[in-house]
């Protein structure tokens, strides 16, 4: 599933402009990467708001419709007001169709009540990571990556090849060797 919203093409750049559009209710991005030359644009905030709210805005693809023309995008950066979490910026990185992108998807982690280190064994799940790093073509970019801890026993530790992974999609860190199969999350004594 693509998350759709529009924007607007901007032409004046730096610091002054990008404050006479926040001043107006709108907030200023980048399109950047591919073979086309970056692009400034704007989207409405309260529009930007709703988007920014929806899950796998931040980590799965977004469609940006700017005059009429349709581009698939990752978001790469955020910036935020410090004390009113207002959209301040954004850096949008053009995904093509046949180039591998990179970017982190959100972990699920499934059945934690009926394994046996929770139900029998009094443990409690506890997660360490909620995203991977993952490297895949755009097509294959999954929504979440699923953990199944059904056969979690108390004192088991869960680590990234634990994840269940779709068809084309790599984890970056297990790409760099087995010494960086990192922890994702654990199960250990419930302190009642």
């Amino acid at each position: 599933m693509s998350l759709s919203i529009n924007a607007v093409a901007r032409t004046q750049e730096g610091k002054g402009a990008s404050r006479r559009l926040r001043n107006e209710g709108l907030v200023p991005a980048v399109i950047y990467g591919g073979d086309t030359a970056p692009v400034s644009i704007s989207f409405k905030d309260n529009e930007l708001l709703k988007a920014v709210a929806t899950p796998g805005f931040l980590t799965g693809l977004v469609e940006v419709t700017v005059e009429g023309k349709t581009e698939q995008v990752l978001v790469k950066a955020l910036q935020r007001h410090p004390s009113s979490g207002a959209v301040m910026h954004m850096d949008l990185q053009r995904a093509q169709a046949d180039k591998t992108i990179t970017t982190r998807v959100p972990l699920n982690f499934i059945n934690a009540a009926q394994s046996e280190g929770v139900s029998k064994q009094g443990g409690r799940l506890t997660i360490e990571s909620k995203l991977a790093e993952v490297r895949c073509l755009p097509a294959n970019l999954p929504e979440v990556l699923t953990v199944d801890v059904i056969k979690g026993q108390l004192d088991q530790i869960f680590h990234l090849s634990d994840v269940i992974l779709p068809e084309g999609v790599e984890l970056v860190s297990l790409l760099k060797g087995e010494d960086h199969d990192q922890p994702i999350a654990r199960i250990g004594k419930s302190k009642r």
